[in-house]
């Protein structure tokens, strides 16, 4: 009488469980990630990216330069302090300081929008920038200028670079007081 109480499972239900186990132990193998063999192997160090050339963020410097006048007759000597903020690699803020050994010692201050296209290969980066500003001489006077520069860094970890831009400024009232700034200088990334 045991035995009429005995659920019969078919054949093929039986078959179904077992293909159902055996694909439940094998996947469960697949999503278990590194397997250990026991076997002692050499241990492979990750190796770290190069630095970027040209990653975002700050930039300060110090630089010579020269003032032309608009007719190219005078060239007075000089040399200042920049620094920049990129926010992204091409796209920045850059706001400088020089000061030129005129008759009675010419101040420029400027600040500037940067767009700059880098090539990463040879870590140099061609530049444009525009934006305006001011000087003190014996009156203040307000500019807007326009210019184009390229900057190469170098180093083991790009932190250093050196730049040579120009940019022509003109002057908001009297166009015989529009002039050029050309500037040599290094820059140091943070």
């Amino acid at each position: 009488m045991a035995d009429s109480f005995k659920p019969q499972i078919p054949h093929t239900s039986m078959k179904a469980i077992y293909s159902l186990l055996l694909a439940a132990a094998l996947s469960t193998s697949a999503f278990a990630g590194t397997s250990y063999s026991g076997k002692s192997s050499k241990m492979v160090q990750p190796t770290t990216p190069e630095p970027a050339c040209f990653a975002p963020g700050w930039d300060v410097g110090v630089f010579g330069s020269a003032l032309i006048s608009h007719n190219g007759n005078d060239v007075f000597a000089g040399g200042g302090v920049t620094a920049e903020y990129f926010f992204t690699e091409m796209l920045g803020i850059q706001t400088n300081y020089s000061v030129y050994n005129t008759q009675s010692e010419h101040h420029q201050f400027d600040g500037d929008l940067v767009l700059r296209f880098p090539i990463h290969s040879a870590c140099v980066a061609p530049y444009l920038m525009a934006g305006g500003g001011f000087s003190t001489n014996s009156d203040q006077q307000g500019d807007f200028n326009a210019g184009a520069g390229i900057e190469a860094r170098f180093g083991a970890m790009k932190k250093t670079g050196v730049f040579l831009d120009g940019a022509y400024h003109f002057h908001t009232g009297n166009n015989d007081r529009d002039f050029t700034i050309a500037r040599l200088g290094v820059k140091f990334v943070f």
